[in-house]
């Protein structure tokens, strides 16, 4: 008979009631317990959704019937909690971004490999069938070569979001503005269709609100396969439209956003240059990723991340969004922070260096 997973959940906010859905989706998988620091949050959450509620995180991961660890705590705590719980021999499912320090991230890595336990990354977007569609199609090379890639991340937040919570817009617990915080999930599709980054120069700002961190960000890219592009977060776009991404190749090109595949077009032959057309049909799916609203859809992904964890666990599948995955998020935004600070561009190799991974 499988083995059922105990699932332990660190913090109670909102995006710990799509780990909770998606784990309770899950027949392998049952809730053992939540810890949140903030007196009765925790038990109120665990009546909601089940098993026992701990104020202390470090009590919690130390459950002979916690298996895994779902770390859903703001962002400049997940490298820690992370951590903790694979000290504790866990495996651990972590929120978007893995960490908001390279360092962080790195050991993160290394804990994993050194604990033998599975470390995965939410990113949920990758299970969406727009995304995987496109991902075979790039794969196959429908579109030809790759040469440029555009990354729109545009998104809408006002200063009471920002003021709605202490970590918001710090560079302490938030690690960064539009690009760390909404610019994550797309910097993420990107990697995921197209590949790693080989260098980057940006430019970072506030222009809007009142805020440690950047609401702006423009940076132009060079990937490991040739491609140029560029990236552009934001959460000053008001209303917002969230990601949108275009894929040029010498044989096509398709466009992707919240609501699926806009737009593909692909030359009939290698002489013959490619006539646009548009599905008219293709815009009619659900947001997935809600343009200016917070939340703003279901736990459908969270759900097959969870499936998909246990079956890697279990040596099955390979994971969905691998910790390596995560670090090259984390190392392409941490990179974009470093050449608009340094006002050149940076080699992204070059950011790893000295890194115990």
């Amino acid at each position: 008979m499988a083995k059922t997973f105990g699932f332990g959940i660190i913090g109670a906010g909102v995006i710990s009631a799509y780990h909770a859905e998606a784990i309770k989706a899950n027949p392998d998988a049952q809730i053992a317990a939540v810890a949140d620091p903030i007196p009765g949050r925790a038990a109120e959450f665990a009546a909601k959704h089940g098993g026992r509620g701990f104020e202390d995180w470090k009590e919690m991961v130390r459950q002979p019937d916690v298996d895994c660890v779902c770390v859903c705590t703001p962002s400049g705590m997940h490298a820690e909690h992370a951590l903790g719980a694979m000290e504790a021999g866990k495996h651990v499912n972590v929120e978007k971004p893995m960490a908001i320090r390279l360092a962080d991230a790195a050991k993160m890595l290394k804990i994993a490999r050194e604990k033998g336990v599975t470390l995965a990354v939410v990113s949920q977007l990758r299970t969406t069938e727009p995304i995987q569609k496109l991902r075979k199609a790039i794969g196959e090379g429908v579109f030809g070569k790759i040469v440029n890639v555009d990354v729109l991340i545009k998104y809408w937040r006002n200063q009471a979001y920002y003021d709605s919570a202490n970590w918001r817009g710090t560079w302490a617990m938030d690690g960064g503005g539009s690009t760390m915080n909404q610019g994550c999930h797309g910097v993420d599709e990107m990697h995921f269709l197209v590949g790693p980054v080989e260098s980057i120069y940006a430019k970072c700002e506030t222009v809007a609100h009142s805020i440690e961190v950047e609401d702006l960000a423009v940076a132009l890219v060079k990937f490991k396969n040739g491609a140029l592009g560029h990236i552009l977060t934001s959460t000053v776009t008001n209303p917002g439209t969230g990601n949108r991404i275009e894929i040029n190749g010498t044989q096509g090109t398709a466009v992707l956003d919240d609501k699926g595949i806009q737009s593909w077009a692909v030359a009939p032959s290698k002489e013959e240059l490619a006539k646009e057309t548009i599905d008219p049909n293709a815009g009619a799916g659900k947001n997935v990723a809600g343009g200016s609203a917070v939340t703003g859809f279901d736990a459908t992904g969270h759900t097959l991340q969870i499936g998909n964890f246990i079956k890697a666990i279990r040596g099955e599948e390979p994971l969905i969004c691998s910790a390596q995955d995560g670090f090259q998020d984390v190392l392409l935004i941490i990179s974009m922070y470093e050449s608009s600070k340094q006002k050149k561009e940076i080699i992204l190799a070059d950011m790893c260096k000295g890194l115990e991974m």
